[in-house]
């Protein structure tokens, strides 16, 4: 019984602490990978934005780009599955 109990206690508290990333690539850019990279982050709380400006255009501003060549949205989730909390970051390159 009391290798149950800590089997369930180390599997609960590894998923409580791991966290997950993910990166989408997002069309109607030109495609062509540029020199300049630039990114911008928003903070949400379940689906309503708290914090950050994660847009194409404050992205491509960041980064010093006029003409932007790919876009890709990072996910980055949180901590802890429990807490409906995540980062959307914007990552543009182009020149």
């Amino acid at each position: 019984m009391k290798k149950i109990a800590l089997v369930l206690f180390v599997v609960l508290a590894t998923v409580l602490i791991a966290s997950c990333s993910t990166v989408k690539p997002v069309a109607g850019a030109s495609g062509v990978v540029g020199r300049k990279t630039g990114e911008a982050s928003q903070a949400f709380f379940a689906v309503f934005p708290i914090k950050g400006e994660g847009g194409i255009a404050q992205a491509a501003k960041n980064g010093g780009i006029t003409k932007v060549g790919t876009v890709d949205i990072r996910i980055n989730y949180p901590a802890s599955p429990v807490i409906p909390y995540y980062i959307v970051t914007t990552v543009v390159t182009g020149e």
